[in-house]
């Protein structure tokens, strides 16, 4: 899990389908790695709130979490 202020962004890339919806929407939180799979990069300015939030819920496989102060965000 990376850290974010205030939030943590897991991935299950065993899920992830490498659709890239996630580097689209939030590009300082995630990229598409060589192998064709999503990674959450480290800690990077850029990455607000609103844009996670976006990121984890267009996610087709659901394989993203959001964490906020010790407590998994309810994405759907």
């Amino acid at each position: 899990m990376s850290q974010f202020p205030e939030i943590e962004v897991g991935l299950d890339q065993t899920d992830c389908c490498g659709s890239g919806m996630c580097a689209n929407l939030a590009p300082h939180a995630f990229e598409i790695d060589p192998s064709g799979v999503a990674k959450v990069l480290p800690t990077a300015p850029g990455s607000d709130r609103s844009q996670l939030l976006r990121a984890a819920k267009s996610c087709p496989t659901a394989c993203i979490t959001l964490v906020e102060r010790g407590e998994e965000i309810d994405l759907f």
